[in-house]
């Protein structure tokens, strides 16, 4: 029972992932003659993204929080020197990254880049952890009270899918710290015990 239930819950997860992921920002690159431009599209089920355009030595030329679930921005890059630079779009689920060089007249797309984001869900005194880890890197999980000490700690090595719920019903009150690294990210969920 316990084997389909976790069965069913995976697949539930995948799903879930998948439509999310269904409608993706579109990156498309236009040059005109001597101009050069960039239009990001954007069409996401997801209300909140950000927006980031950054330099070779991560300073942030240009950063717009999108509330919109259409958004459509023409740049015009004729001012950039020539170097490396990066679109981020950041939502609840992922970060994409598009690393693209700018050389004399030409801009070029290099490729895409995707960290998937773990998934929180709060229910009551419970906190249930859904991660899609398709690189199957080692997860590094922990559990932190308001003093910065471990109350919980795990590496999961090897899972494309990780799962995790966390039982606060019999905490003490505090202010708790769920940390998640995954690679070289690293996200953080809070929950406050009353």
């Amino acid at each position: 029972m316990k084997t389909n239930l976790k069965f069913t819950a995976m697949i539930a997860f995948m799903f879930a992932t998948v439509v999310g992921l269904a409608k993706e920002p579109k990156l498309s690159l236009l040059t005109e003659g001597q101009s050069k431009s960039l239009i990001v599209e954007l069409d996401s089920e997801n209300s909140k993204t950000l927006l980031k355009i950054i330099d070779e030595n991560q300073n942030i030329i240009f950063s717009e929080k999108i509330s919109a679930s259409t958004y459509t921005k023409k740049f015009d890059l004729n001012e950039l020197e020539n170097g490396s630079y990066y679109i981020r779009l950041d939502d609840s689920l992922r970060t994409l990254i598009y690393p693209i060089s700018v050389e004399n007249k030409e801009v070029k797309i290099l490729k895409r880049i995707e960290n998937t984001k773990p998934v929180f869900r709060k229910k009551g005194s419970m906190l249930f952890l859904n991660l899609l880890n398709l690189d199957g890197t080692d997860v590094k999980i922990k559990v932190l009270d308001g003093n910065n000490r471990t109350l919980f700690s795990e590496v999961i090595e090897n899972e494309s899918i990780v799962t995790k719920a966390f039982n606060f019903e019999t905490a003490h009150e505090d202010r708790y710290t769920v940390v998640v690294k995954d690679g070289e990210n690293t996200y953080y969920e809070n929950i406050v015990v009353n």
